[in-house]
């Protein structure tokens, strides 16, 4: 699939379907038709990607530019001259348009190589904070990000925010069941919510191992408080299909994951740009994989993982993702 282009033709007549003739412009400037056999003008109102916001579309463009690029939403802010509170809007409004995208593009694609995993983030307050404040919204707290990765093409299948689960990791086996096609062979961790997930959606057609690792009990001091435990072992397990050894690991997902705290900057561990709104961390998830999928240039494959994947033909740009 080409990126989106715009085309212009001369429109007939809603009401007789009739030829057209220019007819000035409206108050906003838009142009109007009028047609000598019915007699009837109509204006032609351009399509608005951005809804009913009024801002400029290069503004738009080069704020979404800048979240795609790590950069905090003050930041975004100083850099690009728009309100805090209209770059937030504005993420929402691109976010619903990237995970529609996602939606209908990444369907039922040829994998060979699956790679699933979680990454932790939360919103507002962690979960400790949380119980001890005795908070009871839902949307606050702990949240974990279930990604889907094709291993030769980079492709970013799928992804589901919400609580490390059994019911989460069902609802995103059913997203990456949706996502592909043919036989395949999945990875994943050793969280005990996967096989139960994976047997339920995908069934017969998947060959499924699980990289079971054992970190160290050690006790963490006040140096070494934020430094991962130390990993004494590393299984692999098959647990249906025929998986091949070789090829049971989570290696490239979790780059993908260093990828997503790189780029996103509600992600950065140790500050204070963490998501203070469910919906708002949706959908800088959603403009970050589709912006991941479609216009990032990988530079293992030289292309983007949406162009590996026989989705696009040619690299797409952020203005593409919003008139998509």
């Amino acid at each position: 699939m080409n990126a989106p282009s715009s085309t212009s033709t001369v429109p007939a007549c809603r009401s007789c379907g009739g030829p057209t003739i220019g007819w000035g412009k409206d108050r906003s400037g838009n142009p109007r038709r009028h047609c000598k056999g019915c007699k009837v003008t109509f204006g032609i109102i351009p399509p608005r990607p951005l809804g009913d916001m009024r801002l400029d579309m290069d503004k738009a463009v080069l704020c979404l530019s800048l979240l795609t690029e790590g950069s905090s939403i003050r930041s975004t802010e100083r850099v690009a001259g728009v309100h805090r509170d209209t770059i937030c809007r504005l993420l929402r409004v691109a976010g619903a348009k990237c995970e529609a995208l996602m939606n209908r593009l990444v369907r039922g694609v040829q994998v060979a190589d699956v790679q699933c995993d979680e990454l932790w983030n939360f919103v507002g307050m962690k979960e400790r904070t949380k119980k001890l404040k005795k908070n009871t919204d839902p949307e606050m707290g702990d949240v974990y990000t279930f990604t889907g990765i094709e291993r030769n093409s980079k492709l970013l299948l799928g992804f589901h925010m919400g609580r490390r689960t059994s019911e989460d990791a069902s609802i995103f086996m059913a997203k990456m069941d949706a996502a592909t096609s043919g036989r395949f062979q999945i990875s994943t961790d050793g969280f005990n919510g996967y096989p139960g997930a994976v047997e339920q959606h995908l069934g017969g057609r998947v060959d499924f191992g699980q990289l079971i690792k054992t970190y160290s009990a050690e006790t963490v001091d006040a140096e070494r408080r934020y430094s991962p435990a130390r990993i004494i072992s590393a299984e692999k397990v098959a647990v249906s299909g025929s998986p091949a050894e070789e090829r049971i690991c989570t290696s490239h997902v979790e780059r993908s994951n260093l990828h997503i705290r790189m780029q996103m900057r509600r992600f950065t561990r140790l500050t204070n740009a963490f998501s203070r709104k469910r919906d708002n961390l949706r959908a800088a998830l959603a403009l970050h994989f589709a912006a991941y999928n479609f216009t990032w240039m990988h530079r293992g494959i030289r292309c983007t993982p949406a162009m590996a994947a026989g989705i696009a033909r040619a690299p797409w740009t952020v203005r593409d993702l919003l008139t998509a």
